[in-house]
């Protein structure tokens, strides 16, 4: 069973066909905009807040949670009242489904796009991002934006090892994943159904053979599969199991603050996927509101909105609402931060190992 969460490859090929579509409007957004940012600061800003007045309105594609979405933009229009701001949330392919056909038909209203970290590639190919260079870009960690200035990602979304600390006392706890194949956790341990962060963190480091003789050591001591990240942490606070092998930190963290026993670990390498991905569309017609959301997204008050959720923004001198997610480098948490070509590039395994081990 293929991800729900990456394209079919008939829509690859189609995205593919409609790279040619958009060359020349690309062109055309990304040549205002880099001249704009050849001008003094105080100066480029005037300009792009003149040319988002004339254009008056902008549109967020994303695949972000709505509550999430409606914070940055309700917070944009307070900062630029002149500019009427709207967004459509999408989940997974979902959203790249209706960017597709819009664009193909020419209706696409979005002006930045917000896809998954697994279709950003895809839709770079695709020729459905017009280059920009956001000055906001120097003060994040090179690996947070694109090379040729096509996204920028604000974020990490982590993964880790999780235990109930009623049912398991912190020294006993698993600090590595060859812990996890202890036979005292046998019975005791669930994982997701689609562990993606995981399995591309440990294809990443380990390859292939040795990844997948790991989850099928895993399966051996006893690991239930249960689909739902969600539904993971619910049954670990529940104490329905002692161990979650692949956990949201974020989530868990929320559910700690309302009882939740539970503690987290992080296992070296501890995947890091980067998130946010805005991308300005290729033949957006408001580029310069578009450059102004993006530059506020990944400003120091437009981070305060992400980092209030308890994410990991990655802006530098930005905490997580949570200490333990907080100052990860200095504490020098065993990070491997997974970039979109990464992701690309051990997707096939990946779902391999899904669909031959964990779906019964």
């Amino acid at each position: 069973m293929a991800s729900k969460k990456f394209l079919p490859q008939a829509t690859v090929v189609l995205l593919l066909f409609c790279a040619t579509v958009s060359a020349a409007q690309a062109a055309s957004a990304e040549a205002l905009l880099a001249d704009i940012n050849k001008l003094p600061p105080a100066e480029r800003q005037k300009r792009l807040e003149d040319g988002a007045r004339r254009e008056g309105v902008f549109v967020h594609y994303s695949v972000s949670n709505a509550e999430l979405i409606s914070a940055y933009v309700k917070a944009f229009m307070n900062k630029y009242p002149f500019i009427k701001a709207d967004f459509w949330r999408g989940s997974g392919n979902q959203l790249v489904f209706r960017t597709l056909m819009e664009h193909r038909a020419g209706k696409l209203a979005a002006d930045v796009i917000s896809v998954g970290t697994e279709n950003v590639v895809t839709l770079k190919k695709a020729g459905l991002y017009a280059r920009y260079r956001s000055p906001e870009s120097q003060f994040y960690p090179r690996e947070q934006y694109d090379k040729d200035g096509y996204f920028h990602a604000d974020s990490l979304g982590l993964a880790t090892i999780a235990f109930n600390h009623r049912l398991v006392k912190k020294e006993e706890a698993p600090k590595t994943y060859n812990d996890l194949l202890d036979p005292k956790w046998k019975g005791s341990l669930t994982i997701d159904l689609e562990p993606e962060r995981m399995l591309t963190a440990w294809l990443l480091a380990w390859r292939e053979p040795k990844t997948q003789d790991f989850v099928q050591k895993l399966l051996s001591n006893g690991t239930t599969v249960r689909r739902g990240h969600t539904l993971q942490a619910q049954l670990l606070c529940a104490g329905e199991f002692k161990i979650a092998v692949e956990i949201y930190p974020d989530a868990i963290l929320r559910m700690k603050q309302n009882g939740c026993p539970a503690t987290i670990v992080f296992a070296n390498p501890t995947p890091a996927v980067i998130g946010g991905n805005y991308a300005i569309y290729a033949n957006t017609s408001h580029p310069h509101a578009a450059a102004l959301f993006i530059d506020f997204a990944l400003s120091a008050e437009g981070s305060k909105i992400l980092a209030a959720t308890g994410r990991v923004h990655r802006r530098k001198g930005m905490k997580s609402f949570y200490e333990e997610l907080s100052e990860l480098d200095e504490r020098a948490v065993p990070l491997l931060v997974i970039t979109p070509e990464q992701t690309e590039e051990v997707r096939k395994p990946m779902e391999k190992i899904m669909r031959e081990l964990l779906v019964r």
